[in-house]
């Protein structure tokens, strides 16, 4: 599961009442994988300017240190959002770090999701289920 990935998940459950985000990770196994290169230098820029408005950069920063990366910035400045070698370490972050074994946990319910060969099972049982409407 990529760190881009884990930044739209949420514990839908009736009892997280929308409030289970961001999910804590406890991770167990984690893979980096390398880099595309110089080739895809600027596609890489364009992706990570096109999604930065869309990310929740506290549950971010909080993600990526609970699996070991501290070095991403507290806050994003604009500064930071235009310097083309900070957009590429960023899409690093989002693209090339995954969860492959670990917990994802809700931090209003406590109740925990494993992660198994990078999957999340979010299975719930049916009273666990928010009602139609």
């Amino acid at each position: 599961m990529r760190l881009l990935t884990h930044n739209t998940m949420r514990n839908n459950s009736a009892a997280a009442k929308g409030k289970g985000f961001p999910l804590k990770i406890t991770a167990t196994e984690i893979r980096v994988d390398e880099g595309a290169g110089e080739e895809d230098k600027e596609r890489e820029i364009s992706f990570v300017k096109g999604i930065l408005g869309m990310l929740e950069w506290n549950a971010l920063v909080q993600a990526a240190s609970s699996m070991g990366l501290t070095t991403l910035p507290a806050a994003l400045t604009e500064e930071l959002a235009a310097d083309p070698e900070f957009l590429r370490a960023l899409y690093h972050v989002l693209m090339n770090v995954h969860l492959v074994q670990g917990i994802l946990t809700c931090p209003d319910t406590a109740k925990e999701f494993p992660v198994s060969n990078g999957i999340v099972n979010f299975m719930l049982e049916e009273d666990e289920c928010e009602a139609a409407i």
